[in-house]
C-alpha cells in the first residue's frame, strides 16, 4: 500500500478555507468588500502577511478581486476568471487542438441554443450589433478579440453561470489555436460569414436554422484543423 505523509494545512489555507466558506455559503455576497487586512489579521489572530498570503491566492482563483488602495471584494459572477488560473489547470491540454475543438463544439453549441431559446429584442440586437463590427482587417489577436467579446456576450445572457464561466475557460484555451487559423482574410471572411448565419438564425426565431449553421461552423473548423495536421 503507497501511502504519502500527511501534509499540514498551513495558517494561510485555513484563512482562505474560512473565507471561501463565507464566500460559497453567500454570508458574504458578490460585490461586498471584506474586512480590511489589519482587521482580518486581527479576527484570526494572525500577521498581516498570512492574511495578504490568502487574499492573494483568493484572487487567483477568482474568488475575489483586490483592488490596488482600495480593499478586497467578493468577485461578481460575471467577472472573468483569471487568465493564469485557467492556464495552470489545463495546462496539459492547451497544445491538444482536437480536445479544446471537441469541447467547444459542444459547450459553445449549446451555450449558443441555451441563448436563443432565452433572447429578447434586445439581446438580438447587439448580437447583430457585434456581428456587424467584425472586421476581417484586423491583425489575427483583434479579431479574435472581437469573436471572443461575442462569445462571452452570448454566454452572458444564455441564462447558465456555469455556461458562461465555461465559456470565458475556452476562449482562453482556443486563444492560440485560433490566432494561428486567423492569419488569412479567407479565414478571417469565413468566420463573419458564419456569424452572420448563425444571428440571422436569431432574427429570424429559427432553432433549427442555428442549429445547422452551429453544425456548418463546427464542421468547417474541424476540416481546417484536419488540413493543417496532414500539412
Amino acid at each position: 500500500m503507497d501511502l504519502t505523509p500527511v501534509t499540514k494545512v498551513t495558517i494561510t489555507e485555513q484563512i482562505m478555507e474560512q473565507l471561501a466558506n463565507q464566500i460559497i455559503s453567500g454570508s458574504l455576497k458578490p460585490g461586498e468588500q471584506l474586512p480590511t487586512e489589519r482587521d482580518l489579521a486581527e479576527i484570526f489572530d494572525v500577521t498581516r502577511g498570512r492574511v495578504r498570503e490568502a487574499l492573494r491566492a483568493l484572487s487567483l482563483i477568482g474568488m475575489i478581486i483586490i483592488k490596488p488602495g482600495g480593499g478586497s471584494f467578493v468577485c461578481n459572477k460575471d467577472v472573468l476568471i483569471p487568465n493564469r488560473t485557467i492556464s495552470w489547470m489545463y495546462h496539459e491540454e492547451l497544445n491538444n487542438l482536437k480536445d479544446i475543438y471537441s469541447a467547444r463544439r459542444l459547450i459553445e453549441s449549446e451555450i449558443y441554443l441555451s441563448c436563443f431559446d432565452i433572447a429578447d429584442r434586445q439581446t438580438i440586437i447587439h448580437i447583430r450589433k457585434l456581428v456587424s463590427q467584425l472586421d476581417s482587417q484586423l491583425s489575427p489577436a483583434a479579431f479574435l478579440d472581437q469573436l471572443n467579446s461575442l462569445d462571452l456576450y452570448v454566454s452572458s445572457k444564455c441564462g447558465n453561470g456555469v455556461y458562461h464561466k465555461l465559456m470565458q475557460t475556452l476562449v482562453l484555451l482556443r486563444s492560440e489555436s485560433s490566432i494561428n487559423i486567423l492569419g488569412s482574410d479567407e479565414t478571417k471572411l469565413s468566420a463573419i460569414e458564419h456569424r452572420k448565419k448563425i444571428v440571422s438564425a436569431f432574427e429570424k426565431n429559427n432553432r433549427i436554422l442555428l442549429e445547422k449553421s452551429l453544425a456548418d461552423f463546427f464542421n468547417d473548423s474541424l476540416n481546417y484543423i484536419l488540413d493543417q495536421d496532414q500539412d
